[in-house]
């Protein structure tokens, strides 16, 4: 071997990595036949290559066999933990199994985070338990949400986890608010809250936003105040300039409408409505009544206007009337109620020109007594028409039942 080369294995200290790479494609006898053509002073290295020969044949079985590990999976989590004996690891089974871990749990857990197999239980994994158990979550919900997130079963109790846990508690009042917010969103327990969201929701409670509203943003809107200072301000100006206030429900839907898409999805949205012949005054009074209306899609929002226009018959501003159409399931709610209507109408039983909501805004039971059970005189398969059993093809409506953009 040149000094060149040799100079630059031993800077590099790359042998292990190589050998690492070579073990699983050449026989141990292989390996060692090709380091014994080597200087001594490079087969010095050979104690360190050897280890790691050996901690790769202990890991990847142990990963398999104990942890569940697929074997694809085990050799490329192998590659980021180094495992020499059970010892250690077996401990942290035993706790994690102790606490309601299956093993679908442990093999997620441990293919995302395989670190933890080195940590000491009784002191890194055990208080973290006891700590989530004392304000009501249990181990059943933990095994699921840290074998999601099993970063939180790494991070600093006293530092972050108690921190956050009395910073949420300050806002949300009560355990049980907690415990939802961490249901919903664990990886908040993994934020510096204090300092990420208190000027938020100091802007919040200035501008009025009642105690329930800020912790219903916690619990099922965090999105609205985990933005950037600077959009979160933007927005904030933009969605009470838009008449929207910070006392009512309609602003905070609002702002998760301007978290959730971007100006250029929004405005292309905008555009599908302006196709179906909404002024811009329309869509405004629309958003200002029911702004998650724009939540859906564009393939949701072009089947419900065909629908509801070309098949049924309302006109595109009858359907500003009524935007919460765009929040219910078409396969669900709305198409096995248009065909019902569109039979009744068909017969004479109901007039041509009903008013949307009234078809579609109703529970379904209400729905049932008033266009259902009252006609199956006159219809008797009204009833399998709404169940969607048949009638499609007359109506020439099959191709919105069969469809899987709904």
């Amino acid at each position: 071997m040149s000094g060149y080369v040799y100079r630059r294995l031993v800077y590099a200290q790359v042998l292990p990595n190589i050998y690492r790479c070579v073990v699983p494609n050449l026989g141990t006898n292989h390996v060692d036949l090709c380091l014994s053509f080597l200087p001594t002073s490079i087969r010095s290295f050979s104690n360190k290559i050897e280890q790691v020969r050996e901690d790769y044949l202990f890991t990847v079985p142990y990963l398999i066999n104990s942890c569940g590990l697929s074997p694809e999976k085990a050799e490329s989590v192998s590659k980021r933990i180094k495992l020499q004996s059970a010892e250690q690891p077996d401990l942290v089974l035993k706790v994690l199994r102790n606490r309601g871990f299956t093993t679908a749990h442990i093999a997620k857990l441990v293919g995302l985070r395989p670190s933890l197999l080195l940590a000491n239980p009784e002191k890194s994994i055990l208080p973290k338990f006891k700590f989530f158990n004392t304000f009501g979550i249990t181990d059943a919900e933990l095994a699921r949400v840290c074998s999601s997130n099993p970063t939180i079963l790494g991070c600093s109790l006293e530092n972050l986890l108690i921190p956050n846990y009395k910073f949420l508690k300050s806002v949300l009042l009560s355990d049980a608010n907690v415990i939802k917010s961490f249901r919903n969103n664990s990886w908040l327990f993994l934020q510096d809250l204090p300092k990420t969201l208190s000027p938020k929701l100091a802007v919040l409670r200035e501008l009025g936003m009642p105690e329930n509203f800020v912790a219903l943003i916690l619990t099922c809107y965090i999105s609205i105040v985990l933005q950037k200072r600077e959009k979160f301000d933007k927005n904030v100006k933009k969605v009470i300039e838009m008449g929207f206030d910070p006392q009512k429900s309609g602003f905070i839907h609002a702002m998760q409408v301007f978290v959730a898409m971007s100006q250029s999805t929004r405005e292309h949205k905008l555009d599908v409505f302006r196709g179906w012949g909404w002024s811009d005054e329309d869509i405004m009074l629309v958003f200002r009544k029911r702004p998650s209306f724009m939540n859906a899609s564009e393939s949701k929002i072009m089947n419900a206007m065909d629908l509801l226009v070309n098949k049924m018959g309302w006109q595109s501003t009858d359907i500003a009337l009524c935007p919460d159409i765009f929040l219910m399931s078409l396969e669900k709610r709305v198409i096995p109620r248009c065909l019902v209507i569109k039979v009744l109408q068909s017969k004479g039983l109901v007039k041509k020109k009903l008013c949307l909501s009234s078809c579609v805004k109703p529970v379904e039971k209400l729905f049932l007594d008033r266009f259902v059970t009252k006609y199956l005189d006159q219809v008797p398969d009204l009833m399998n028409i709404y169940q969607k059993k048949e009638g499609f093809q007359a109506l020439d409506m099959n191709i919105y039942v069969s469809s899987s953009k709904l």
